[in-house]
């Protein structure tokens, strides 16, 4: 226990640094990806995620009309959206309410009720439907997944019930907090008080409770980590599902060096996720990235290498864009004087960005903010998303044949 101890000082240590590392425009600028990121980290554990490129024209309200992707877009959606309307609430809310029974099934059914009917039918393992799932009621079905027999279904009350009298304790220290919080991990994914959806379940309200505790200020979560180890994940949680094997593993009917063994892995998880973030995150070479970025815009991506005088620079352009994510919020006025060119140029510059969604802006003549397009990724925050380095960039209206941007 003195090793869990001491890691979840490492974490806690290691996510007091991490906000430093970005100001607010910044993490209002990278929530929406990373909300993306990991509903599409946590559909994968699953087998049913979006490719990043269907997810982000889902963003954008481009729906396949392939009816499998369809559904996969909705569920990624819905869990985008569900992880910023909770949120909120989770910072709000007491400790204990947060393992309460209303609160567990309210996760299911908000995130389950925003789904069509055909995305609520409930298949066996040979893909033949057994019902259909009813966001936020408990299962009506015994339920065997992999080596696992979930608890019947007349205990299901009183599991969750002790569920909220075990870890949903008020007066825990912080650091005794963040081992229940790992620990509820894997005792609600056992209870599987849902007849479907029990894993995302799970992991979200185990983000939300990182959430509660401010560990994460919008800037990581395990949900990443989880899907990239699944296999470990997935063993550490099987070993947590055995038996007491003795008197001395335990007081109640599951292992106690099982979930100690589980706890240890979702801690070193969680510390992988903030330090790589406080990697992702470094003044100096976000910087640099951001420079990088800009000679890619300037000779469009490698579509054409040539670069006239009166092109805008790319230093320029790397440091305004810097700035601006920066600081999250520059006049249209400010953003061209740091490029340094003609106004038309500059216009030129800026109209570019918007197509390519590197800017924003709420009118034609409104102030810019930062955006984090899929294919900026690569360039700006490279290993945090590889599955979405395949995103291509988006050749631009008005920059034919490869043309440069002034």
């Amino acid at each position: 226990m003195i090793d869990i101890l001491d890691k979840v000082a490492d974490l806690r240590a290691a996510a007091a640094q991490l906000p430093a590392s970005a100001s607010q425009a910044s993490r209002d600028a990278l929530t929406p990806l990373l909300r993306a990121m990991n509903s599409y980290y946590t559909n994968k554990i699953e087998g049913q995620h979006t490719y990043p490129a269907d997810l982000e024209a889902a963003i954008e309200h481009n729906f396949s009309e392939e009816d499998e992707t369809y559904r996969r877009q909705q569920l990624a959606i819905a869990h985008m959206r569900l992880e910023k309307d909770l949120e909120p609430v989770a910072l709000q809310s007491s400790w204990a309410q947060q393992f309460s029974p209303d609160w567990i099934c309210r996760i299911h059914r908000d995130l389950y009720a925003q789904l069509p009917e055909a995305s609520l039918v409930i298949k066996d393992a040979k893909d033949q439907a057994r019902g259909t799932l009813i966001p936020g009621a408990l299962r009506k079905i015994e339920v065997t997944v992999g080596t696992h027999r979930a608890p019947p279904v007349d205990t299901l009350p009183d599991l969750l019930r002790h569920f909220e009298f075990r870890y949903g304790v008020d007066n825990y220290s912080t650091s005794r907090k963040v081992v229940a919080a790992g620990a509820a991990l894997h005792r609600l994914s056992w209870i599987h008080p849902f007849p479907d959806g029990n894993g995302r379940v799970s992991r979200l309200h185990n983000h939300l409770l990182l959430t509660h505790l401010k560990l994460t200020d919008g800037l990581w979560s395990p949900m990443r980590g989880l899907a990239r180890r699944q296999s470990d994940y997935y063993a550490a949680l099987g070993a947590a599902d055995q038996r007491r094997r003795n008197d001395t593993d335990g007081r109640g009917n599951l292992s106690s060096s099982g979930l100690t063994q589980f706890l240890s892995f979702w801690l070193d998880i969680c510390i992988d996720q903030v330090n790589f973030m406080a990697g992702q995150l470094a003044f100096a070479t976000l910087e640099h990235r951001f420079g990088s970025l800009a000679l890619q815009i300037t000779h469009d991506f490698g579509r054409s290498m040539s670069h006239s005088r009166n092109a805008i620079q790319p230093e320029q352009l790397g440091r305004a864009l810097y700035r601006l994510f920066q600081i999250g919020r520059l006049e249209r006025g400010e953003f061209k004087a740091m490029l340094v060119s003609s106004d038309r140029t500059a216009s030129r510059t800026i109209a570019q960005l918007l197509a390519l969604r590197l800017v924003r802006s709420a009118s034609r003549v409104g102030p810019l903010e930062p955006g984090l397009p899929f294919f900026s990724l690569r360039f700006l925050f490279p290993g945090l998303w590889p599955e979405a380095d395949g995103v291509p960039v988006p050749i631009i209206d008005g920059a034919p044949d490869g043309k440069e941007l002034a």
